[in-house]
């Protein structure tokens, strides 16, 4: 007996593991799964929906889940339906504790695309208005991507992504963009972005675009860190998007950050970043200077005016030396930049 007794225990103790692992997983799980079934059978008789998919994602190392709606609507489908679809998934009977659980919506209309998040167990009125505007924003030959982000209903930020022709015709993202200032001028507070049109899984690094920018934290420069200031992009913006894409003398791709600060003129960021897998020379650097700097030095904005090159397939690297110049201001000491930008520098920078 002496010798069964510790064998039985780490048996039991064993059983009771499994047990554990089992009921933490395997049977919550089966619930779950259930629930998927019940709310993808209830999106889907909703009008306008084609297809819905729906499924719950355990957190690491949590018992809680994330619930991930993915949904289709019809070419024709209208805003209301769009609406319908957020208001549904707000409104699905699931137990008390599935109350704070984060849930995510995404909501695709020919090649336009509506995505929320929010902590299920609230009021989604906000986010179902929002999808109600973004289904009202097609036109032919534009991308819309909405993404309502924020989780809190007094916290949401609505980003719109219009996305049209390609990087050697970025009129048609300008001209899709005064569209819509001139036909909905009650989206204006938004934050917009006007881009090219790209795959959204690949990240900026090759495609342009024009931005609201999130003014630097107080590490990167001396002025208080500053949300966006939601509102349409001006035209003298998108102007400038545009001529930094017309008759390029060398591929490359320029993101325009829009910054507001509340005691400043109108202050850009401006980066151009070579073509996926290239880097550019020495002499294509200063090409591209010798280009640029003259048009921002006439634009009446400060200007902060990098050209990064790759560090690797996946990314840039800010701890290697690029080309800096901020036309109408000064660098912030200690940034490791290129020889080739001290002529710039001496040329464009006021201190």
């Amino acid at each position: 007996m002496r010798s069964t007794v510790p064998t039985l225990g780490l048996l039991m103790a064993a059983v009771l593991l499994t047990g554990c692992g089992y009921f933490g997983h395997g049977r919550d799980q089966a619930e779950h799964d259930s629930w998927s079934r019940k709310i993808e059978t209830a999106i889907r008789a909703l009008p306008g929906v084609t297809e819905a998919s729906h499924r719950f994602e355990r957190y690491k190392g949590n018992r809680n889940f994330n619930a991930i709606l993915d949904v289709r609507l019809r070419d024709d489908a209208t805003p209301a339906e769009a609406a319908s679809v957020v208001s549904a998934m707000g409104a699905q009977p699931l137990p008390r504790r599935f109350q704070g659980d984060p849930t995510a919506v995404t909501i695709d209309r020919m090649a336009d695309s509506y995505y929320a998040y929010w902590l299920f167990g609230r009021d989604v009125s906000t986010e179902a208005n929002a999808a109600n505007n973004w289904a009202r924003l097609w036109a032919a030959g534009t991308e819309v991507h909405w993404d309502s982000s924020g989780g809190d209903a007094n916290r949401i930020t609505n980003t719109i992504d219009i996305r049209a022709g390609s990087e050697s015709e970025p009129h048609r993202a300008t001209a899709a963009m005064r569209r819509i200032i001139r036909d909905f001028p009650e989206l204006a507070s938004n934050q917009w972005i006007v881009s090219t049109v790209h795959e959204r899984e690949r990240g900026f690094t090759n495609h342009s675009a024009r931005f609201p920018g999130s003014y630097p934290w107080p590490h990167d420069r001396v002025t208080p860190h500053q949300e966006p200031t939601p509102r349409f992009p001006s035209n003298d913006e998108l102007d400038l998007w545009q001529w930094f894409l017309t008759d390029q003398p060398i591929p490359f791709f320029a993101r325009v950050s829009v910054y507001d600060p509340p005691f400043e003129g109108l202050t850009l960021g401006v980066t151009v970043f070579p073509p996926v897998g290239t880097e550019f020379s020495a002499a294509q650097t200063t090409q591209l200077a010798d280009l640029h700097l003259p048009y921002l030095a006439g634009s009446g904005a400060a200007v902060d005016y990098t050209i990064h090159t790759p560090n690797g397939p996946g990314g840039y690297s800010y701890g290697r030396p690029f080309f800096e110049v901020v036309v109408g201001g000064c660098q912030t000491p200690g940034h490791n930049v290129l020889p080739e930008s001290q002529p710039y520098v001496r040329q464009y920078e006021h201190c």
